[in-house]
């Protein structure tokens, strides 16, 4: 048996259409409704190219957040809030990082950059406390 690779993450929220605008406008994914079977409850998923990257899942009752207002990806383990449990973050690869930090500044999130020694890398949460990274290759 071996692995070949991640097939996708699952977000549970109570906020569809924020989440959905993250993930397709600011991190570029597509949402094809069309394209998720009917599992019997309500969610998206959002593709990268021909793959359903992240499955979102609705709920309605609001779910609790960690604080956002402070993204210190440093912060000792026993400091973090962990809302979404032993999960710390999902890291996409991307290009363009000026861009991408544009794109961010647009629509207002807070984000944390890092310059590593052969690429840079971007911190930013989504509207459910999941911290995406995105790792830009210089």
């Amino acid at each position: 048996m071996s692995l070949l690779g991640i097939d996708h993450v699952n977000i549970d929220t109570s906020r569809p259409e924020e989440t959905i605008d993250f993930y397709t406008e600011v991190l570029g994914l597509e949402n094809r409704p069309e394209a998720r079977p009917d599992i019997g409850s309500p969610g998206a998923w959002m593709y990268l190219g021909d793959q359903p990257v992240v499955h979102l899942n609705f709920h309605e009752e609001t779910l609790a957040l960690p604080d956002l207002e402070e993204f210190d990806i440093e912060r000792p383990l026993d400091d973090r809030d962990l809302t979404t449990g032993a999960f710390n973050h999902v890291a996409f690869a991307g290009k363009d990082f000026e861009g991408m930090c544009n794109r961010l500044d647009a629509k207002g999130l807070q984000y944390k950059t890092v310059d590593m020694p052969t690429f840079k890398q971007i911190f930013v949460r989504d509207p459910n406390g999941v911290a995406v990274e995105i790792n830009i290759r210089t």
